[in-house]
């Protein structure tokens, strides 16, 4: 893995814009602000930008709920209705605590596929 893209990886799970590392990309859980505080780069440069992160985010996610459930229906003694309540509880809660992440991971994943600096044609400002 190249460093770039580490770091860049490391800024997305720190919830840190992807091209500046700078803080304050959100105004809020579930809200990115249109650009970059510090470097001022948009995010969302078309319509739809951001559909990528949202079925990311179902994606591992719901695949991590199920095979956490999988993994304690073969590991432990938890009741039918234990198991239904922890699955359950895991495919609510995991894609809203990941959200912010995938939305900066989907970022990561334009940046290594278009590099801003290499005539990808991603208006940066």
């Amino acid at each position: 893995m190249g460093a770039r893209l580490r770091v860049t990886l490391a800024r997305a799970v720190a919830r840190r814009c992807p091209y500046c590392g700078g803080r304050g990309v959100f105004t809020s859980w579930f809200a990115l602000k249109e650009r970059c505080p510090h470097c001022l780069t948009l995010f969302a440069y078309e319509d739809g930008y951001f559909l990528g992160a949202y079925a990311l985010n179902l994606i591992v996610t719901e695949l991590v709920a199920v095979g956490v459930t999988i993994w304690l229906l073969a590991a432990t003694d938890l009741s039918v209705l234990q198991l239904q309540i922890t699955g359950v509880s895991l495919a609510v809660g995991l894609p809203i605590a990941f959200y912010p992440v995938s939305v900066c991971l989907w970022m990561v994943l334009d940046i290594a596929v278009h590099p801003p600096n290499q005539g990808s044609g991603r208006p940066r400002h």
